[in-house]
């Protein structure tokens, strides 16, 4: 997969999608699986926005059972079975306990599982249970809730590399005759009378602009949806409700995943193990401020420390790795209570909203539920380009897919004489795919060399990703490329290296070079503004 201009140059398009995430992805995929000529645009790198910045879990949202949302729990259910079936690399069962001190609780928390489990009728994933209070502690032997009575688990999902389930679909899209084009800046709408004709774009790499023509353009820009819009219409228009959900990384709390109810507001919020860490989340506020940097502040943080401190005491704010923040994409329905606003995502045909051809716009969504979404998407494109193909996203493995089995992972750790750890790290990122990488290795005596103390990237995939998966920032690697930007020292011990290393593979000059790098400290350092903010 690699970025270039002059296959989207003075070409017309079937479909372009204005937006990189996780749901622009999968549209791009299932569009061009159908043979539609398809281009992805996206102004940063893919999945830069809340898709990289999300619980990480693959779930069908138990806490939507309390607003009856009994659809749209079924619908995400059903997607959490298909990404197993065709991400299992990616995405894998996990464990969540839901802890009760009242007896009330036990009969809601009860009733709620049995709900989900029935919901859930096709499930791969083991059903409910329930543990007294001595079984409990057994399980969260470090756990001080109180009033503790027991707890009743169900299972769910995790996605700990979200970026990868996003590339991946890009990557198929690709494969399938998708043009992908990241750092590509949508700069204004095509228009003639009332049909949207294409879009102008603006390479940011080399500030050069295009204008590319299209029968259709679905805007999938999550939370500047509003922004594309305004284009469109020549003119702000407001559509956009934006909500901020904050996580922390810190060291392992707990050994399952853990649901608890907020003392201060009763919202659901997690405990998340990932490895050696934990990830704790999510807040939920209204956020009116700077799209291209947001970040967590204080008040975010205590809520989030203060509530885990009622649960596990010994926590304090110093010992928080890093923080991170993403912004909800939701309808924008008045004053309601954040928490209370549905997570449905809302496909927007705007030729019947307000005769405007060719221009659809998809609000909200789930990363769980991005591929039933953009399947409802592509089938409304094809309608109106009146084309009959069916989906084919379901049934077709992801590119990283199967799984690797421990036994190859041995085998290919005699073979080659490499580190089992780096492989099984590897296969976890990459899928089947780590062979690709390997192959890198071998290329090179710097090739397995680790980049981190606090990771198990190495020099190769640097070499893999600038080669293949259209790197071409510092960010894009560190981020979206690499586990290194999740690890607790956000990659900052490594950065120094992967700046140098692309450096000489991208031919940037000394200043060029040191700006990337500051760049990259630029955005980790928003996730420690905690701290002053």
């Amino acid at each position: 997969m690699k970025r270039d201009f002059t296959e989207a140059e003075g070409k017309s398009f079937d479909l372009i999608i204005i937006g990189g995430g996780i749901i622009g992805a999968n549209i791009a995929r299932d569009a061009a699986m159908r043979g539609l000529k398809t281009l992805l645009l996206e102004k940063d790198d893919f999945a830069t926005g809340t898709t990289s910045r999300s619980t990480r879990l693959i779930h069908g949202g138990f806490r939507y059972l309390q607003h009856f949302e009994f659809g749209l729990v079924r619908e995400d259910l059903r997607e959490r079975e298909i990404l197993l079936k065709i991400a299992p690399h990616l995405v894998y069962p996990l464990p969540f306990l839901i802890p009760v001190t009242t007896a009330k609780d036990h009969v809601i928390m009860a009733a709620g599982t049995l709900v989900y489990d029935i919901l859930s009728y096709d499930k791969s994933v083991p059903g409910r249970k329930h543990y007294n209070r001595k079984t409990t502690m057994k399980m969260e032997p470090n756990m001080r809730l109180e009033g503790l009575r027991g707890a009743d688990q169900y299972y769910d999902c995790q996605i700990w590399f979200t970026e990868r389930l996003c590339l991946e679909n890009i990557i198929s899209a690709v494969e399938n005759n998708a043009v992908a084009l990241n750092h590509a800046k949508v700069t204004g709408i095509l228009k003639e009378g009332n049909i949207i004709s294409g879009v102008k774009v603006q390479d940011k790499l080399t500030g050069k602009e295009y204008e590319i023509k299209s029968r259709m353009v679905v805007n999938a820009a999550g939370h500047w949806m509003d922004a594309v819009c305004g284009m469109m219409y020549g003119h702000p228009k407001q559509m956009v409700r934006r909500t901020k959900g904050v996580h922390l990384l810190t060291p392992r709390l707990s050994n399952n995943a853990l649901v608890l109810y907020a003392k201060s507001d009763g919202r659901l919020w997690f405990v998340i193990p990932a490895g050696k860490y934990s990830l704790v989340g999510t807040t939920d506020t209204d956020y009116k401020g700077d799209l291209e940097a947001v970040y967590a502040d204080k008040t975010d943080v205590d809520y989030l420390i203060q509530e885990v401190q009622r649960v596990f005491p010994n926590l304090q704010t110093k010992d928080i790795f890093y923080t991170y923040a993403g912004l909800r994409s939701l309808p924008d329905s008045g004053d309601e209570k954040p928490s209370n606003v549905s997570r449905a995502h809302k496909t927007i045909d705007h030729e019947k909203l307000d005769g405007v051809k060719g221009f659809i716009s998809v609000l909200g969504g789930k990363i769980t539920g991005a591929r039933g979404i953009s399947e409802e998407i592509t089938n409304l494109v094809c309608k109106k380009l009146e084309i009959k193909a069916k989906c084919k996203t379901a049934g077709t493995p992801l590119p990283g897919a199967p799984m690797v089995t421990r036994e190859e992972l041995t085998k290919i750790t005699t073979e080659t004489k490499t580190d089992f750890e780096t492989l099984a790290y590897l296969s976890s990122l990459y899928g089947s795919r780590y062979l690709k990488v390997l192959d890198y290795a071998q290329r090179g005596a710097r090739g397995m060399q680790p980049l981190c103390p606090h990771s198990k990237d190495i020099t190769a995939q640097i070499w893999y990703a600038v080669a293949e998966e259209s790197t071409y920032t510092v960010s894009d690697f560190m981020m979206r490329r690499s586990g290194l930007g999740l690890a607790e020292c956000q990659g900052l011990d490594a950065v120094e290296i992967v700046g140098r290393e692309m450096g000489k593979l991208l031919n940037w000059k000394p200043d060029e070079q040191k700006q990337q790098v500051n760049e990259y400290k630029s955005t980790a350092a928003l996730a420690q503004k905690y701290k002053t903010a």
